[in-house]
Parts: C-alpha cells; structure tokens; sequence
C-alpha cells in the first residue's frame, strides 16, 4: 500500500469518530487538484466559521502545500483538513521519502517559496520520521502562536 492510501485509510478512521470532521482526499498529482483542494478547504473553514483572515492564510499555505507534493511528491496525493481545539490541522502525504523543507529563495528564483510561505501563517510544520507525511498546524485569531 502506498504512502498515501496508509494515509488516507487512517484519515478516514479518524474523521469517523471525529465530533467534527474534516475532510480527506486522494488523488493523483495532478495540478487541477491543487485549486479542488483549495476550494474544499476555503468552504470547509467557512463552514466551521473561521475568521476571514484566518481562511485566507490557511488557504493560500494549502495551496502551496498541495502544490508541493504534486510537483515534488511521487504517485498519489493525500490531503486531510481537521480542526483540533483551536487549531487547523493540514496533512499532505505523497510516496516521496524527501521531506519537505522550508528554503529561503533568492529573489530570482522562480519556485521554492511555498513551505516558507506556509511557515508564515502555521504554528508548527512536522514532518514524519519517514519523510512522506508533513502536517501543519495552524492557529485560529484569539490563540496564541
């Protein structure tokens, strides 16, 4: 089973016996999927009546997240949305090993600012010990960062 069906598998169980479930998806890299998942999340935060300027952070860190993994990421993509106390919590697995990594680009450079971008608006980045999963978590207005 790849990286990303372990994940998905997981997600879903978690989301079962979540009292206020996000959402989990699999897909594969393609970058079409990059706008869905950006949709999802904006009408899921919108739903769970996240500030406005919170969804719009925590959007845009999605989009560069999922962008990510397609680009980078080898075979499926899976992607869950959670709120966890007060927090959002993003994860992105992808069945490459090489973790993903906050990078400081030149300002030539035409690619490598979306973790830095996610590292603004997140609490935390993890990665997991074995490269293909890296979850971030993001604060909501009113708690501390």
């Amino acid at each position: 089973m790849s990286p990303a069906t372990t994940a998905l598998l997981s997600a879903a169980a978690d989301l079962r016996l979540d009292p206020s479930p996000g959402f989990a998806a699999t897909f594969p890299p393609c970058p079409s999927r990059v706008g869905e998942m950006r949709r999802r999340t904006a009408s899921r935060l919108q739903a769970w009546k996240i500030s406005q300027r919170d969804a719009e952070g925590i959007t845009l860190a999605v989009s560069e997240l999922v962008t990510n993994s397609v680009v980078h990421g080898e075979g499926s993509v899976c992607f869950v949305l959670r709120q966890v106390a007060n927090e959002i919590r993003v994860e992105v697995t992808d069945s490459n090993p090489q973790p993903a990594m906050v990078k400081n680009a030149s300002p030539d450079d035409i690619s490598g600012r979306g973790m830095f971008l996610a590292a603004v608006f997140a609490q935390r980045i993890e990665v997991s010990d074995d490269g293909y999963t890296t979850t971030v978590a993001f604060p909501l207005s009113g708690h501390q960062r």
